[in-house]
């Protein structure tokens, strides 16, 4: 000890000569001092949704202001400018320390901590070795360096905790702000902040011990720069003890922010990229989220609560995928990720009810089943034993396959699940979107066509998603580009290289196929069950869903820009399903009805500004099956007993049209039907017909969407089918 007490105090050029001799400036740093953090972005690329890991971001010596820099240097090292790398005085009292087992950091220049903290090689251990090569290193760096970039280094990777790491990102944790806006009184309590990061509190009451030691440190600062000359007297009276964020951040604020990054980070998961890779490599992770749909499912959602008078029971899962890329637009979360951590758009599993009969339908045109095929959608059937309804006894009859799409006829899409073989089905679903471990999707129950799977709004989207893309399915992601601090491509865990995430489309079913079942849902919201999800002029296609015992209710549409789902359900505090029946001013709650409505909401906002594109023109695929039911004969009337025709007198006008022609016949009347009377059908006929009137007893679902305040529509006045 005493020897090396000696060498210290020979004079500069002995020491410096040991150091140029013995020990070279590492040519690499420590992986944990060139850490950064992982930002997730927005499809913009420029607004950030969380960031991951250390918190760090150099910024040029010449953009940190020189107050900034005069109040480190008065907290850590006021010889720095006239100093040689090392205190003598400093480093026999640290020597001492260390040998007998004291502060490993005593006595140390800005530079010595940089020697320590930044280069590959210095470790932590309390040794006298170890702090005589710091030493060693920091005089060289002393000689061979110039004084900003010393400070510029020491200044951009220097702790000062929240996990913040350098300046720049300091200033962004405690007081959301650049570098260089940073105030005298800002920047030395960042300063006082590196003697103890990890003890020092900002916040809470000055008593606090620790933030009342932060307050001695800062004066501490405050006066250092009086004393030195960087700062007036006066100036100094004038500061006071700044305030700061609670917490870090430059992110948004937002309820649904919370849900976004969990979704990301188990995508990353999936490609392969591990955590240090995540907190440590500084990746810039791109989304697939736009941030105004996103925020927006929120207050569209909390607004129908409100005008429904829905409570916090009622859960809502929504998710938007652009069919051409495969990429969720956005999906709504939740009530806010600190209130509720599940996710009932990527992980709410309900059944889909009736909204999975396009894939049924899907399957039967791909195997050249045309959409005039017939088929018996009597009111009640029995099918492998099991008896099956409609869900009006009014629905009872032979119907096209655009026609038991249109009016969701139950009977006839199970016997066309019969038809085209439910395992084919399962495979189709699978193609489109559900996932393969989805539970009772192989399982060949006679009743999988009424949608008896649970599965999640994000997954119904998907699947849409390749009807509107014209039978070309992307797998539904979340991530479009990830590439390193360097702009690169990541490695991740299997050795590949990734960057633009790579999703394929591939073909599913031909796009006449999908043209085909287009029409069949285009019908759904023009005149079937779906009304309440009319985009006005714009074309628009889906489907209803409603399951058994009021358990869902779904509305499943698209237009080609955008496939949406909308899903609604009851949960009691155990994760339990209760009925929809009896809320929201709602007898009984049908996809055509909130969710329909919830789903125009949403559409008419993302689609606002954009063309009105059209879908394809009618495929026209496959023919007739053979066995399609016979068209029933229509009943014969009796023939009327004809009557003289009026003829058009000189000087009698045509009713409605031009002047009396002599000879020609006056236009004859139309039939009338007494008002009042007669209810209408779906399609408001007969003329005259009264819509007020249900057209049976228990009414059909369609009139109930249409008279949601109607005595008729009692719960449970209809058979619990899915509709």
């Amino acid at each position: 000890m005493t020897a090396i007490l000696a060498l210290l105090t020979l004079g500069g050029g002995t020491l410096v000569a040991v150091a140029y001799a013995n020990t070279p400036i590492p040519s690499e740093a420590q992986a944990a001092a060139i850490a950064q953090e992982s930002v997730i972005y927005y499809r913009d690329g420029k607004t950030p949704i969380a960031r991951i890991g250390m918190h760090r971001e150099s910024v040029p010596i010449k953009r940190i202001p020189m107050a900034v820099r005069h109040a480190v240097l008065a907290a850590e090292d006021r010889n720095f400018e006239n100093g040689h790398g090392v205190s003598p005085t400093g480093v026999a009292r640290a020597l001492f320390k260390t040998a007998t087992g004291g502060d490993v950091q005593g006595g140390s220049t800005i530079t010595q901590q940089l020697a320590r903290n930044y280069y590959q090689g210095l470790s932590q251990e309390r040794t006298v070795s170890r702090k005589l090569k710091e030493i060693l290193i920091s005089v060289r760096l002393d000689r061979e360096r110039k004084k900003d970039e010393i400070l510029g280094l020491y200044l951009n990777t220097v702790s000062f905790g929240r996990q913040a790491y350098g300046i720049q990102a300091a200033s962004r944790a405690y007081f959301h702000k650049d570098v260089g806006k940073l105030t005298v009184s800002e920047a030395a309590m960042l300063a006082a902040l590196i003697q103890r990061p990890g003890y020092f509190v900002t916040t809470g009451p000055d008593t606090q011990p620790a933030k009342r030691a932060l307050i001695s440190r800062w004066n501490y600062v405050l006066d250092g720069m009086v004393k030195e000359g960087w700062l007036s007297q006066g100036d100094r009276a004038a500061q006071k003890f700044p305030k700061t964020k609670r917490t870090w951040s430059d992110v948004p604020d937002s309820s649904q922010a919370g849900y976004l990054k969990e979704r990301v980070l188990k995508e990353l998961t999936r490609l392969g990229v591990t955590p240090s890779m995540l907190e440590q490599g500084g990746l810039r992770i791109v989304t697939t989220f736009d941030k105004e749909l996103q925020d927006y499912t929120a207050k569209a959602i909390k607004q129908i609560k409100r005008e429904k008078d829905l409570g916090s029971d009622v859960h809502f899962g929504l998710a938007a995928v652009d069919p051409k890329t495969g990429g969720v637009v956005a999906a709504y979360g939740g009530p806010g990720y600190s209130k509720q951590q599940f996710d009932d758009s990527f992980d709410g599993k309900v059944q889909p009810g009736s909204s999975f009969k396009p894939i049924v339908l899907a399957t039967a045109l791909d195997q050249g089943i045309s959409l005039q095929t017939l088929m018996d959608g009597s009111y009640s059937r029995t099918i492998n034993g099991d008896t099956f309804t409609n869900d009006a006894r009014s629905e009872d009859g032979v119907y096209s396959l655009t026609q038991m799409t249109e009016m969701s006829i139950n009977t006839a899409y199970v016997e066309l699940g019969q038809k085209v073989g439910l395992e084919n089905v399962a495979e189709m679903a699978k193609k489109m979107g559900i996932p393969a471990a989805t539970p009772d999707l192989d399982s060949g129950f006679t009743s999988l066509p009424l949608g008896i799977i649970s599965t999640t709004p994000v997954d119904m989207a998907s699947v849409y998603s390749t009807f509107a893309a014209e039978g070309e399915h992307i797998p539904v992601h979340v991530i479009s580009q990830i590439s390193d601090r360097h702009d690169g491509p990541v490695r991740t865990r299997q050795g590949k290289s990734v960057k633009k995430v790579p999703y394929e489309a591939e073909e599913v079913f031909s796009p006449e196929v999908a043209r085909d079942a287009t029409v069949a849902m285009r019908a759904v919201v023009r005149s079937g069950t779906g009304t309440g999800a009319s985009l006005g002029v714009r074309p628009v296609a889906g489907k209803t869903g409603t399951t058994d015992k009021n358990r869902s209710a779904w509305f499943v549409g698209y237009t080609p820009q955008l496939a949406t789902s909308v899903a609604m359900w009851r949960q009691d505090k155990d994760g339990g399903l209760k009925s929809l029946q009896g809320i929201g001013g709602y007898n009984q709650i049908y996809g055509g009805t909130v969710p329909a409505t919830l789903f125009q909401r949403f559409m008419t906002k993302a689609l606002d500004g954009k063309e009105i594109a059209q879908f394809g023109p009618p495929g026209n695929v496959g023919s007739t099956a053979p066995w399609s039911v016979p068209k029933p004969e229509p009943t014969p009337t009796p023939t009327p007993t004809p009557t003289p025709t009026p003829t058009c007198e000189p000087g009698m006008p045509r009713p409605g049209e031009r002047p009396c022609i002599p000879g020609l016949p006056t236009r004859p009347s139309l039939p009338t039907v007494p008002p009042g009377t007669t209810p209408c059908n779906r399609f408001g006929m007969p003329i005259g017909c009264d819509p007020s009137l249900p057209p049976s007893d228990p009414p059909p679902a369609w009139w109930c969407d249409r008279n949601p305040g109607a005595t008729q529509c009692v719960p449970g006045g209809r058979p619990d089918q899915p509709r």
